[in-house]
């Protein structure tokens, strides 16, 4: 993995292979101590060997960014030679940028993607001086390098390996991120697909079921034609039975009426043979009884005026005494002493003028002008038997 790795970084440094820094040899007495310089050499030994036929990604980069990118492939090589890095996480490093399946089209895409995310690792200022002095400090830097312990490097290690693990966390939740994303859009086309061909479905049943009803309607509406065919079929027919029930009763009833004028007309002369023979009879019997009333007429004549005279007697006789004749006591009322003339019953049973018993109340006696006990009750009943006696008794 190490060794392809050099593979992988020489291609991406072959556009700046002139602005790398010049390496000592390995007769350099141990000068080069860290890993980042033995992965420089190893990248220009890649490159002498390469041969530049080979069909190369194009990789731009800026020329105010040369050196931050060499300070970069130095954090890189750093990267792949730390046993901590997972084999896996490396290999999908290198497959991102270097897959051969990829389209060359997005070899330049994907490598663009790639520095601009591992440059944050570098963490480093550049100023717009040109590059000879950055060269200069780059040598310095060097330097430097050479006099840190072994504490200090493995310290700055650590602290690039901690920075690449947060970074890798940060890919591999981005990629997660992705994939959940990736499968809500799988489920939402899901669920999709699925509406469509549940709305297609019911577009499909709701067609037939219009089919089928329209079919129901055409069949209703052929049967409701026939019914009122026949039902005019039948009224035809019951208006010619009508009309010949009818002509048959006007027949009998023509029958009937002759026979009934026939008849009358026999009654009628039978009635008036009778009547006439009852008629001779009784002009017969009537000149006897006129000749009998005349006799009778004389006689009775002086009878009836014996009777007036007695009746006119007896008028006179009878006028004299009811002129003496006095009303009962029962007509006289207990309070007044007059004859009533609107008789009421009170509570205790007696018959009083009704004016002259509710003056009696009005002015306090709470007790009967009887019996001298108290009234149950103030209520009065009309005495109608009385009344019409006393009524009678004034004609």
């Amino acid at each position: 993995m190490v060794k392809n790795s050099y593979v992988l970084f020489a291609r991406l440094c072959v556009e700046l292979f002139q602005e790398l820094p010049p390496l000592p040899s390995d007769e350099s007495h141990g000068e080069i101590t860290t890993v980042e310089r033995q992965f420089l050499r190893n990248c220009q030994m890649e490159l002498e060997n390469l041969s530049l036929k080979t069909e190369l990604p194009l990789v731009y980069v800026d020329e105010s960014k040369y050196w931050r990118f060499i300070k970069t492939v130095r954090v890189l090589a750093e990267v792949f030679n730390n046993m901590k890095t997972t084999r896996t996480t490396r290999k999908s490093i290198i497959q991102v940028l270097m897959n051969d399946i990829l389209p060359s089209e997005r070899s330049t895409d994907a490598m663009n993607l790639f520095l601009s995310t591992i440059e944050k690792l570098a963490d480093l200022q550049f100023s717009d001086e040109d590059f000879n002095q950055l060269f200069v400090s780059s040598r310095l830097d060097l330097q430097l390098e050479n006099k840190y312990n072994d504490k200090v490097e493995v310290k700055l290690r650590k602290e690039a390996e901690d920075a690449l693990a947060r970074k890798i966390k940060e890919v591999v939740d981005l990629t997660e991120r992705l994939l959940q994303v990736e499968a809500l859009e799988l489920k939402h086309k899901a669920k999709l697909q699925l509406r469509t061909e549940t709305e297609t479905a019911v577009a499909i049943e709701r067609d037939y079921m219009r089919w089928k009803a329209e079919i129901f309607e055409s069949e209703f509406n052929n049967q409701l034609v026939l019914r009122r065919e026949s039902e005019i079929a039948l009224d035809k027919e019951r208006k010619e039975l009508e009309g010949i029930k009818n002509l048959l009763e006007t027949c009998f009833t023509g029958q009937k009426n002759l026979k009934s004028q026939v008849i009358t007309w026999k009654d009628k002369y039978d009635q008036e043979s009778s009547i006439r023979k009852e008629k001779e009879v009784a002009l017969s019997t009537k000149k006897l009884e006129l000749e009998i009333f005349k006799q009778l007429a004389g006689s009775y004549k002086q009878d009836a005026d014996a009777m007036r005279q007695e009746r006119d007697n007896a008028l006179k006789t009878v006028q004299e005494i009811v002129d003496e004749q006095q009303p009962p006591p029962s007509f006289i009322c207990p309070i007044t002493q007059d004859v009533m003339k609107n008789p009421h019953m009170a509570a205790d049973g007696f018959t009083y003028e009704l004016e002259a018993i509710q003056k009696w109340i009005n002015t306090g006696h709470r007790t009967s002008p009887m019996t001298n006990l108290k009234l149950s009750h103030f209520s009065f009943f009309p005495n109608r038997a009385l009344r019409s006696a006393i009524e009678e008794l004034g004609r």
